[in-house]
């Protein structure tokens, strides 16, 4: 077995094992084609290839002139920034073959990525595996990575649902500049169940910082396209973010978007659906379909989203190792 870093003029000797990747977070959009999802990933692949921070270990077979596995190592710039060690996450281990070859494999790559992260000095290394992905799963835990969370994403189809009627029981209008130390607050206290809190090593003050940075980012645009804010007078209590995904736009011609942030005051009741009303209400007239994160145990949140009828899409297992740099 020869493991190495792939080169870019060898970019092309991956297509083949995209074909037999089960996992792709738009694999149950029925509008999308396998060709469609087979060039996104592609796509993700190439654009980490080109990135000096970023590094894909592919390994081939003692008889093979094509790989048979890959895997992706990106160094955490901002992470790093924030939390004052060295981060990086595995964003994609995919191989061919049954199970057990599978292990096989994603053990050989995986500690050859271990050895590059080490040999970086990065101290913090993360990875979101599809539940289904048995044989990733299994092999994180043989490298004794740990569970943090399990994030579930549900989704709003403008082709399938209606947006919900019911009674808004606060304002919900647009972002302006005065709202932003209000919703920073609100970031800061909000989370508790995310990866960063559950991590034992990851300190708690640190974690809701992080998210109070998060918000700042969203409000500069960098982040989100659209930010929604619920008020009581003209005070703001709640937010929800979301960002449409341009490499899957131009890809697909769909418009997906996610990858959102939001967060509410406890003291008020009914804030979050409106939040996700205004939301849908903007999807319906722009775009295409819009997806919501959670951590599974956040119960209030998906009792809204199975009350608005929104479709089940993916559910990922968040992984964390600290390499003792």
């Amino acid at each position: 077995m020869q493991i190495s870093i792939l080169r870019k003029k060898e970019i092309q000797k991956i297509k083949h094992l995209l074909s037999v990747y089960k996992f792709n977070d738009y694999i149950s959009y029925r509008r999308l084609s396998k060709v469609m999802l087979e060039k996104y990933l592609f796509s993700q692949i190439v654009s980490l290839l080109k990135n000096n921070r970023s590094w894909v270990i592919v390994a081939y077979g003692d008889e093979e002139k094509e790989p048979v596995g890959l895997a992706t190592v990106s160094s955490l710039v901002w992470d790093t920034e924030h939390f004052g060690f060295k981060m990086a996450k595995v964003d994609h281990l995919l191989v061919k073959g049954d199970y057990t070859q599978a292990v096989y494999l994603k053990s050989k790559l995986l500690d050859y990525a271990l050895k590059l992260c080490k040999n970086k000095k990065f101290s913090h290394l993360s990875c979101r595996i599809n539940i289904d992905d048995i044989s990733s799963i299994h092999t994180l835990e043989a490298n004794s990575f740990r569970l943090m969370d399990t994030l579930v994403t549900y989704a709003f189809n403008r082709y399938k649902h209606k947006t919900p009627k019911l009674r808004d029981l606060c304002k919900v209008r647009e972002f302006k500049k005065q709202d932003l130390s209000y919703l920073i607050k609100i970031s800061e206290k909000a989370f508790h169940r995310d990866r960063f809190h559950l991590d034992p090593y990851i300190s708690d003050k640190k974690a809701d910082c992080l998210f109070g940075e998060w918000i700042k980012n969203c409000c500069s645009g960098e982040y989100a396209d659209k930010i929604f804010v619920a008020v009581k007078g003209n005070q703001p209590i709640g937010f929800l973010t979301f960002r449409l995904n341009e490499e899957l736009k131009k890809m697909t011609g769909h418009k997906i978007c996610g990858r959102g942030l939001s967060a509410v005051s406890p003291k008020v009741k009914g804030i979050y659906p409106a939040l996700t009303k205004a939301a849908i209400q903007e999807i319906v007239l722009n775009y295409d379909y819009l997806e919501f994160d959670t951590q599974l145990n956040n119960y209030e949140v998906i009792k809204v989203w199975r009350r608005f009828g929104f479709d089940f899409i993916r559910a990922k297992y968040t992984f964390h190792k600290w390499l003792g740099n």
